[in-house]
């Protein structure tokens, strides 16, 4: 995408009427029906224990070895899962995560990670984040780099990427569109004098370059005076969807949700986010990690996470301007920057691992199946004799969520370093086969399926 063009439009007289008015310019392509598409990152930090989440049941191969690696009080009852399909479970507050495996908009795949182990939270989450596995000094994210190679996000769109946090992800690194908005009532100057005055002033010092810190002022100015314009407060979620509340404070919603609510509220006002990520912590278990019962931090913790997701996508489970429902259009992925180990520690815990659980949920997702290439749990199969393989390279599936969602197929621009040979598309996405660009004339590029 063009910075310039974004650049000439936040310049031009016509946003300002219409940001103003409330008003939002048109953001639909005629011609790419791709071009509507949302794309919701989700970054489970901290390394969530993949075991817990999805488990063996009894009569899986794996299940004794489960019961086997886990005696320090973290194995989960066979009765106390949630069943899915080949002796798989979910850990029972996933309940409303099942629901969406049931209705075919829930992909699970097992054994994702880093090309090789990497059990630093701090490289890993760069990694991840910044695309490029190896190299943590790369100076933009995988998301700035999409937006840079995207040819179909309308350049008049005032508010393309947001994050529900309150400084930037490393997937944003460098990208002047990005808005960090993570609570909408502070999104303001914190003065209730002279506003208008210094809104002028700084449209006046942005207006004169074209650098990237003139188009982040820009963008900011304008994002601002669209939010102003969205009440917050009174916003009723759509289809009696509910996000979850904080256990100690029912009055108040968690942190994840309520951010999924304001992504909700972003995409259904029509500001044109395409682009959008928000993260859940507290998956660092190193002990007494709680996964059995109502009262545990690791139960609690799924719970939010599917809650809010059931509820986020119930939410927008509307019709959209041009046709299907914002749900349709809006695909989320959820990933951490590892897993555990396959045996608990002596303090009811798990240590840092390899493989673990993605989840690709919600519009265009074939769902309601496992993907990727799970080995099993005898010794001879893990990593080091401890971690579970990761045996999906996580570009591969941001990868083919780029080619099939939001028809960007510059992999190689958005993924430095990862060829053509390493892309194992795994069938998890619906949408028009796109041929990827790995930068190599010598090479014929898989079209996303084989």
């Amino acid at each position: 995408m063009s910075l310039i063009k974004r650049r000439d439009f936040l310049k031009s007289s016509l946003a300002a009427p219409m940001v103003a008015a409330g008003m939002g310019p048109s953001l639909s392509f005629a011609h790419d029906p791709y071009s509507d598409n949302i794309f919701v990152f989700v970054f489970q930090r901290g390394g969530i224990d993949g075991l817990s989440f999805l488990t063996p049941m009894d009569g899986h191969p794996d299940r004794g070895y489960y019961e086997a690696l886990r005696v320090n009080g973290t194995m989960i009852p066979s009765n106390q899962l949630e069943a899915l399909s080949g002796g798989w479970g979910l850990i029972s507050s996933a309940a409303p995560l099942k629901d969406l495996w049931n209705q075919q908009k829930l992909a699970i795949v097992q054994s994702t990670g880093l090309p090789w182990a990497n059990r630093s939270h701090f490289e890993a989450e760069r990694y991840a984040e910044l695309g490029t596995p190896g190299n943590r000094f790369t100076t933009t994210g995988w998301l700035t780099r999409h937006m840079q190679t995207a040819t179909n996000i309308p350049p008049e769109i005032l508010m393309p990427a947001v994050m529900t946090e309150s400084t930037v992800r490393y997937s944003f690194l460098l990208e002047p569109s990005a808005v960090t908005m993570r609570y909408p009532s502070n999104f303001d100057f914190d003065s209730h004098y002279y506003e208008e005055e210094q809104e002028a002033a700084l449209e006046l010092m942005y207006g004169v370059e074209n650098g990237e810190l003139d188009i982040a002022g820009s963008q900011a100015l304008a994002a601002m005076s669209l939010i102003e314009t969205i009440d917050f407060s009174g916003y009723v979620p759509a289809n009696g969807a509910v996000y979850p509340a904080r256990l100690d404070n029912p009055g108040r919603l968690t942190s994840f949700g309520e951010e999924l609510k304001i992504i909700a509220q972003l995409i259904k006002e029509g500001t044109g986010v395409r682009l959008a990520q928000t993260d859940i912590g507290g998956w660092d278990t190193h002990n007494i990690q709680g996964n059995q019962g109502p009262d545990g931090g690791y139960f609690d913790n799924v719970r939010d996470l599917s809650a809010s997701i059931n509820a986020f996508f119930r939410d927008l489970d509307i019709p959209a301007p041009g046709g299907g429902s914002w749900a349709d259009r809006t695909t989320m992925i959820v990933y951490s920057e590892f897993g555990r180990r396959v045996f608990d520690n002596a303090d009811a815990g798990t240590d840092h691992g390899w493989g673990n659980n993605c989840l690709a949920i919600g519009g265009g997702v074939n769902g309601g199946r496992f993907y990727g290439d799970w080995l099993g749990l005898h010794e001879d199969y893990l990593f080091q004799g401890a971690d579970v393989w990761a045996t999906t390279d996580f570009r591969s599936v941001f990868g083919e969520m780029l080619l099939r969602r939001l028809h960007n197929n510059k992999l190689g621009d958005i993924f430095p370093g990862f060829t053509a040979e390493e892309y194992n598309p795994l069938g998890i996405f619906a949408g028009a086969p796109l041929q990827a660009d790995f930068n190599d004339p010598d090479v014929i590029f898989r079209d996303g399926i084989e």
